[in-house]
């Protein structure tokens, strides 16, 4: 009895003791739990709040520009003069074209008092031409320093906006203006709000002017005093709206926000200034997750502590259970037994999964098919419309020759027709290779008299836009390929160029054909604008496109690279001293090789 009674007294002194440090344990676990949360949030709320700020700077800076240029205008400057003079319906037009694109909410000009002269929405029933704004501060810096920023809600249109100024001088130097561009914010703000997260913006009042959450707009995080309340009653910045403060401020960083039910949450407030001076954004982390994972953390550890002090107890007891030996192996047996059924129930369930992942695979192999399939038909739209606009060009002629009853040169003209539905023909098949990457059988094909070929397909265009054409190659030159793939890299090289050349005053384009290291070399030069550096490592990605939006799918240079790459060549493009761009294809010899008898 005596040995029974020492072993329940230390079994009661373990657990004691255990009891007494548990709460020590679980608050400095809970702590350190909550410090690692809040460490990595923060980093995660300083990523976000970078990508934030550069979207809020991108929707301003762009543009930055726009006053400045709006001054420069010689008609601009001669209505600084001339007030009442006809220029301004030209102004108002050229403002609404500006507006429209610039994609600017709002483009206006004022004198030196304030007065609007034109402005984008003259024929508009709020139209600002009339109104004065010289309270508005971005008139009054404009006129003082030449330079002005201000957000406000329109007093005219009742809408938001950031408002960037520039003063004008006119054309004797005698008269000054204002230009000023509204910017709209509001469909960056409607990004915000589909991402879900808190963000806001407040300007150098502490007043909230963009916010993910509707209904914390216009509302100030620290008091206002009262020479700050008669600057925004002067200035009408928010006219009619009701300023409102946020939430309780308990410290630097932390904040409670109201909610859209009425109710409050807290918040971690990661600040970061703007270049805009005074202006902060402000990206919330909420702590509720924060001490959701300091308790999962001090659960964790509570379980443990209390398997760790039980292993300890059994350990000192298992001394004493020599007689649940066969109990415990029928436990055991029973256990396995159990297991066994786990097994057979988990490998049951394995089955399943890879059914699963079978079906899920010969899902993915039919969107690949089908990936595929796009691309070959956006590549074929655009393989052949080069040759069907060559086509209704011979029909049409063929059609003038008919009424002029001039049979031969009709029958030449299907002849031509002829010739490009069976390149037509060629280029779907070998469209159909490069998608396959089965290349073709390379033979012999004169690269000079398909350079020939291409240029009287083009010949049309070439006339049409009067482009001189600087040819520099020898009358034979074979290389390895087809004359299919020879062709179409041809035609989106000379077209790719008089589409260049087309705005050019005085548009050439050269094509320069000569024998190197072992091939032929390609050169084909214009005068064109030419590429930026950074477009330039793009060029030959598919659907990538320097030209305006709807004149090209950006397939023409990537399916070249392509066909180049399948013969063995290669081919790159870079943008001459001169200016214009020049891409250079580099394709092997053809080596006839004769075989032993």
């Amino acid at each position: 009895m005596q040995k029974s009674d020492r072993s329940v007294w230390e079994m009661r002194r373990i657990w004691l003791v255990g009891f007494l440090l548990l709460p020590f344990l679980l608050v400095l676990t809970a702590w350190l739990g909550f410090s690692h949360a809040r460490e990595q949030a923060l980093q995660q709320a300083d990523e976000r709040l970078n990508l934030y700020a550069s979207s809020f700077e991108g929707a301003i800076n762009k543009y930055d520009y726009l006053p400045w240029m709006i001054t420069q205008t010689p008609d601009v400057k001669r209505l600084l003069d001339k007030p009442d003079s006809p220029l301004a319906d030209n102004i108002n037009a050229f403002l609404a074209r500006t507006r429209s694109t610039s994609l600017a909410d709002e483009i206006y000009l004022m004198d030196a008092q304030g007065q609007t002269l034109a402005s984008s929405n003259y024929q508009e029933a709020e139209s600002f031409i009339g109104n004065n704004y010289r309270f508005r501060p971005y008139f009054t810096d404009a006129i003082r320093s030449g330079h002005g920023e201000f957000f406000a809600i329109g007093t005219t249109t009742g809408l938001p906006g950031y408002f960037l100024s520039e003063r004008a001088s006119s054309q004797s130097g005698e008269h000054q203006g204002v230009a000023v561009v509204k910017v709209d914010l509001e469909p960056l703000q409607a990004d915000w709000q589909l991402a879900a997260e808190k963000v806001f913006v407040s300007d150098t009042n502490n007043i909230i002017v963009l916010s993910s959450q509707p209904q914390w707009k216009y509302r100030y995080i620290d008091a206002l005093s009262d020479n700050q309340l008669d600057d925004i009653r002067r200035n009408r910045q928010f006219d009619s709206i009701e300023l409102k403060p946020l939430g309780i401020k308990r410290s630097n960083y932390f904040q409670v926000m109201p909610e859209a039910d009425g109710k409050t949450a807290g918040y971690l407030n990661k600040t970061l200034e703007l270049s805009r001076p005074g202006w902060t954004i402000h990206y919330l982390v909420p702590v509720s997750p924060l001490y959701q994972f300091a308790f999962l953390t001090a659960g964790l550890v509570l379980i443990l502590y209390i398997l760790c002090i039980t292993g300890v107890l059994w350990m000192r007891e298992r001394s004493r259970r020599a007689q649940a030996a066969l109990k415990a192996e029928q436990r055991l047996r029973a256990l396995n037994d159990s297991l066994e059924d786990q097994v057979i129930d988990r490998t049951a369930e394995l089955e399943k999964r890879t059914s699963e992942l079978q079906r899920i695979q010969r899902e993915l192999v039919q969107s690949e098919k089908l990936a595929a399939l796009g691309i070959m038909a956006a590549g074929l739209s655009h393989e052949l419309n080069q040759p069907l606009t060559a086509v209704r060009t011979y029909a049409a002629s063929g059609r003038k020759l008919l009424t002029r009853a001039l049979y031969e040169q009709v029958d030449t003209a299907l002849d031509k027709i002829m010739t490009l539905t069976s390149r037509m023909s060629d280029i779907t098949s070998q469209l159909k290779v490069f998608v396959r990457q089965a290349p073709a059988q390379p033979q012999p094909v004169d690269w000079s008299a398909r350079i020939d070929f291409v240029l009287e397909m083009l010949e049309h265009r070439i006339n049409q836009q009067q482009v001189s054409i600087q040819a520099d190659y020898p009358p034979q030159a074979l290389i390895r390929g087809d004359d299919a793939r020879i062709e179409q890299v041809l035609v989106n090289l000379l077209s790719n160029a008089l589409d260049a050349v087309s705005s050019t005053p005085d548009p050439h384009v050269s094509i320069h054909l000569s024998e190197t290291n072992g091939g032929w070399q390609l050169q084909v030069e214009d005068n064109g604008p030419g590429f930026a550096p950074e477009q330039i490592k793009h060029l030959f990605e598919p659907f990538y496109s320097t030209k305006n939006v709807g004149q090209g799918m950006g397939l023409g240079l990537f399916i070249c690279y392509g066909l180049v790459q399948d013969l063995g060549g290669s081919i790159r493009a870079e943008c001459h001293a001169k200016g214009g761009a020049r891409f250079e294809v580099w394709l092997p010899l053809y080596e006839h090789k004769a075989t032993a008898a």
